[in-house]
């Protein structure tokens, strides 16, 4: 696919180098392998893409990516407990959870990998090259990052930012997420000089990137947690300056010009599934590399449901959008219909299909039809890199850290605007951004509220939800009205009065896409020629029903709202291998 993948899937660095037993142990470093390995930029290039690897195969292993940030407001896992994933997706792991530890140990690894790097790239004879700062740069932003998501997993962890030595206390106890958060979070503005802007490719870390994952940081730093032992949820100690953090990294990316949005939000997908990078408009600010054919199950088990008949290759669906999420959309917004395709290819033919029913809404910006070229079943990994960030993340950062500074200023106004913008055809601009803007933002309270709804309808499908929630400490109180609007979509409330009682379609004349009707307003239940009649949600069998409520109790049953268990369990064998140093502390 692109020339770093081969280093990515081979993982040189871990051949090379040494593998980990425990969490922080290693075995047996080469003398010679770890100082030749910065004797010249290519080998500290290859050593660097090593670090990188562990991103790859962490957020593939298991799916990561699909179940621990899944089961929230509009992304959700769509199959029973089952004492592995499912169980991390919705709430309910405990010490004897299969595959937790394989995704704490390989973090370490990580984290293990970056530090070797840092400990000995300035000490190299190579240091006054500008791409050895550069690698340096990468190494320190990937340990940032694993840290971020070991802390977004597990609250307080051991944090280590020196490599392994001979002699090194292996069990180390868990350090303040606030102490880790300060420590990192300088440490990626130290590296920001670093690394440049993004030229030739979002497969590598980029400078836009190292200062949006420091706006990320700063902003969960900000936001809301679980806190390990007390079981309080609040903010980090001095949050009031992270949100200035925020807002000035968010602040710079913009005022840069290095980045912006794509004009055609269709085409940001599109662009991804046939494996080009946009670097013209640079949206993404960084994708994790995968390789067709290599790694990477992008449309194969996320995305929408295809069947064996289906010309693309089948297709599963590990998570799945809520009905209510598509009727939260305003009707004219075009990002609807891109991400929550009302379709599949569940037909007998292996054309598209009404899906009637909701459980099986997938995710339309990783549809496998949209994949250039075509992934048959003959190929396991479809390579489809995976966004990490987007320029849009950035705008709504800022606008989200300006208003809880200042206020809902004019900078925060347009920022949202400009996002509002590219959602809706210009001619609707009036009603839909002049005029909406201007009505959210009679208070800091309803700008913010504009901002959470915002992000919900940005980035459906793309997995940052529940860390946005979490900080928020709104992920109790929008799961419940995730359940509530589906119930009421259920029990014909009037206020989903326009939606369908039964949705009318027909297959177009290319005999595989389907029209449809009237997915916002209802007709009367009379037939029309040339359409199909099917059931539609407000109009659901029981049997439908009953197996909503049954996704729905999964996430119920898991999730407490009183104790805000987002915290993930720690498996018993890290805890055993620590003799008693770690514990599940961070379980209410």
């Amino acid at each position: 696919m692109k020339k770093y993948i081969k280093y990515l899937i081979l993982g040189l660095f871990s051949c090379t180098f040494f593998a980990c037993d425990d969490y922080l142990e290693t075995k047996s470093i080469s003398t010679f392998t770890e100082q030749s390995a910065f004797d010249n930029i290519d080998f500290a290039t290859k050593t660097v893409y090593g670090v990188y690897s562990i991103l790859t195969n962490n957020y593939l292993y298991d799916s990561y990516i699909w179940f621990y940030k899944a089961d929230c407001d509009i992304e959700f896992g769509r199959r029973a407990n089952n004492a592995s994933y499912q169980n991390v997706a919705h709430y309910a792991t405990d010490e004897s959870t299969n595959y937790i530890k394989q995704v704490w140990d390989l973090w370490y690894k990580g984290i293990e990998y970056a530090n070797i790097c840092i400990d000995n790239l300035p000490t190299s004879p190579i240091w006054n090259d500008a791409e050895a700062k550069r690698l340096y740069g990468e190494a320190v932003t990937l340990r940032a990052l694993f840290y971020y998501e070991l802390i977004c997993t597990w609250g307080d962890v051991p944090f280590k930012v020196t490599s392994t030595q001979a002699g090194d206390e292996y069990n180390l106890p868990k350090t303040d997420r606030d102490s880790i958060y300060e420590y990192l979070i300088q440490d990626l503005a130290d590296v920001e000089e670093y690394v440049p802007w993004m030229t030739t490719t979002a497969e590598r870390i980029t400078k836009g990137f190292v200062k949006g994952l420091r706006a990320r940081m700063a902003l969960a730093y900000a936001g809301y947690s679980l806190r390990n032992k007390t079981f309080e949820t609040r903010r980090g100690r001095d949050w009031e300056d992270y949100l200035g953090i925020a807002r000035q990294e968010c602040l710079e990316i913009m005022e840069s010009g290095k980045h912006q949005l794509n004009p055609d939000f269709k085409s940001i997908w599109t662009n991804l599934l046939h494996y080009n990078q946009d670097l013209t408009n640079k949206e993404m600010l960084y994708e994790i590399a995968f390789g067709r054919g290599y790694i990477g199950r992008i449309g194969k088990v996320v995305g929408i449901y295809h069947s064996s008949q289906s010309k693309y290759g089948s297709a599963i669906i590990n998570v799945a959008l809520p009905m209510n999420y598509y009727y939260f959309f305003d009707k004219k917004d075009i990002r609807r219909d891109i991400t929550i395709p009302l379709y599949n290819y569940n037909s007998s033919d292996g054309t598209q299909k009404l899906i009637t029913t909701p459980t099986l809404l997938g995710m339309g910006k990783f549809r496998k039809e949209w994949i250039v070229p075509v992934v048959d079943d003959n190929l396991t990994f479809t390579g489809v890199n995976f966004p990490l960030m987007r320029y849009p993340d950035i705008v709504l950062m800022f606008a989200e850290a300006e208003n809880e500074i200042n206020g809902p200023t004019a900078a925060a106004k347009e920022a949202l605007a400009s996002i509002r913008e590219r959602a809706f055809p210009s001619d609707l601009w009036p009603t839909k951004v002049e005029n909406y803007v201007d009505s959210v933002s009679v208070s800091k309270e309803d700008f913010f509220n504009a901002i959470v709804n915002e992000r919900a309808w940005e980035f459906g499908g793309e997995f940052i939800r529940k860390n946005d929630l979490v900080r928020w400490n709104l992920l109790g109180a929008k799961i419940n009205e995730m359940k509530e609007e589906q119930q009421r979509i259920m029990n014909s409330d009037p206020k989903y009065a326009d939606v369908p009682t039964y949705l009318f379609w027909k297959l177009k004349d290319d005999g595989e896409t389907i029209e449809m009707l009237n997915p916002d307003y209802r007709l009367p239940s009379t037939a029309i020629a040339g359409y199909t009649r099917s059931t539609w949600w407000a109009n659901m069998s029981t049997s439908t029903k009953n197996s909503v409520n049954t996704l729905l109790n999964d996430i119920a049953n898991g999730y407490d709202p009183v104790k805000n268990n987002h915290l993930t369990a720690i498996n018993v064998q890290t805890i055993t291998e620590s003799n008693g140093v770690l514990s599940n502390d961070q379980i209410p």
